[in-house]
């Protein structure tokens, strides 16, 4: 289910893909904000929402279906109309955006005419041509099997905004999680310099700074516990010293018991050293 939050990640950071996917001017965005919506009373989540800010332009209720799912049509027409309920709008369009049509819901009876109108458009990943722009091309990586992602991803990376490359970089190292950044750096062909300002590579080398801190603080704190313990053993040793001085005992045969350095045992605190 990575794949859909990615898409959403997508509406959210670059809408313009998603309008020139549906054939309308990319400009079009900047009418519009992404939202998640919760509907009242009901067990329902519409997560891909493109509301206009103007009355006059059009709802998209958008959903990213990458896994099959026999009853989908009626569960996203059931949320679609429960929202009209809740929020009336009169201008709206339902699209489904498919990885492939082998994803889409096999059997459609009782849907046909519906998938027949205006209101309910199917964009499938794979069978986008023409890749005129970056945020178009985000939207087909998601779908390319792994050996035609490279050539693909290289492609978009040379006409990327900062923005959308550090998508690119997102969209890579969830969609292909075995790959190293190194890896990712040589598949997209982008320099050192670059790649260093991108929020993928910076969010990547602030965690590992921080997990380096943290097993940093873990060690230190470990070896002063280690430490502490040792030092503590030896001067409860050496505290016992003159009792067994008192006793007879050598000063070669108390180290051999304790385990301590002979110059340690000749020379030990006084009694009341540790008090």
């Amino acid at each position: 289910m990575r794949t859909d939050k990615l898409v959403y990640l997508l509406l959210q950071l670059a809408p313009q893909g998603f309008f020139a996917l549906i054939g309308r001017n990319p400009d079009d965005a900047n009418r519009y904000e992404f939202k998640s919506v919760e509907l009242k009373e009901v067990a329902f989540r519409l997560d891909g929402v493109l509301a206009p800010k103007s009355d006059d332009d059009i709802v998209y209720f958008i959903e990213a279906q990458f896994q099959p799912d026999a009853n989908f049509y009626a569960r996203f027409l059931a949320e679609i109309f429960v929202y009209l309920k809740q929020y009336p709008t009169k201008k709206w369009q339902a699209v489904v955006i498919y990885p492939a049509r082998s994803v889409e819901q096999k059997g459609l009876e009782g849907y046909e005419d519906l998938l027949e109108l205006k209101r309910l458009r199917r964009v499938y990943l794979n069978e986008l041509q023409d890749i005129e722009s970056a945020s178009v091309g985000l939207f087909r990586l998601l779908a390319e099997p792994e050996r035609a992602a490279r050539e693909l991803a290289r492609k978009i990376a040379a006409k990327a905004s900062q923005r959308e490359l550090d998508l690119i970089e997102q969209i890579l190292s969830y969609k292909f999680n075995t790959l190293t950044r190194k890896e990712i750096r040589e598949m997209l062909g982008i320099q050192e310099e670059l790649l260093k300002d991108t929020a993928f590579y910076k969010e990547a080398f602030e965690e590992g700074r921080q997990a380096g801190e943290a097993q940093g603080r873990a060690e230190g704190e470990a070896k002063g516990r280690a430490e502490g313990r040792a030092e503590g053993e030896r001067a409860a040793k050496l505290a016992i010293v003159p009792l067994l001085r008192e006793l007879g005992l050598s000063d070669e045969t108390i180290a051999e018991k304790l385990n301590l350095p002979l110059a340690d045992v000749k020379s030990p605190p006084p009694r009341n050293a540790t008090s």
